[in-house]
């Protein structure tokens, strides 16, 4: 039993000299940093596209954090971003901002992982173009079974949300609302 304290005492001492690879305080001012600017690119909304879909580009400054200090930097300025509106700007209940959340995950982590592998500014368009690849599978997903049915619940039903966008005229169902109306606004959101 001493022996077991002692230990834990020896393993105490030297874990509290060393460096955490992701949280320096350089690396968690900038990750504050970026946050608040990529919050406040997200308050800077375009007039919407279908109903609730409007182009921002609160995503640039996760890219880049991702980029400098690895994946899961970008996951967690994207996480401050949009609890942050959830809880002082929503207009779409934190329906939206989870929307965001896991898809803008779906291409920064991506992106930062094979940029950060393939090492080269000219092989980063290989990890922009997984990337995209991997948004819009995901963004298919998470529309398809989690966004599009709450905004139903919020709205009064599918045939509601559907109406919304039925600017577009091959927009009948939630199938083809995430189709042609979501999935190409995902694509020129986020290239």
């Amino acid at each position: 039993m001493e022996a077991t304290k002692q230990n834990v005492a020896n393993l105490q001492m030297k874990t509290i000299g060393t460096k955490s690879k992701y949280f320096t305080a350089r690396t968690l001012v900038t990750i504050g940093i970026l946050s608040g600017l990529s919050y406040a690119l997200m308050l800077l909304e375009s007039p919407p596209y279908i109903g609730f879909l409007r182009l921002e580009l609160s995503d640039i400054p996760a890219i880049i954090g991702a980029f400098q200090f690895g994946p899961l930097a970008g996951v967690i300025i994207e996480l401050i971003k949009n609890l942050i509106k959830a809880i002082t700007a929503t207009k779409t209940a934190g329906i939206g901002e989870l929307a965001n959340f896991l898809i803008s995950i779906a291409y920064v982590v991506p992106a930062a992982f094979l940029y950060r592998k393939l090492k080269t500014k000219h092989k980063a368009w290989i990890a922009f173009g997984v990337a995209t690849i991997s948004l819009t599978v995901a963004g298919f997903v998470v529309n398809y079974f989690i966004t599009i049915p709450l905004y139903a619940k919020l709205y009064g039903g599918i045939d509601n949300v559907v109406k919304v966008a039925s600017v577009i005229p091959a927009i009948k169902d939630k199938f083809t609302l995430i189709l042609y109306g979501i999935s190409p606004f995902n694509l020129l959101n986020f290239n």
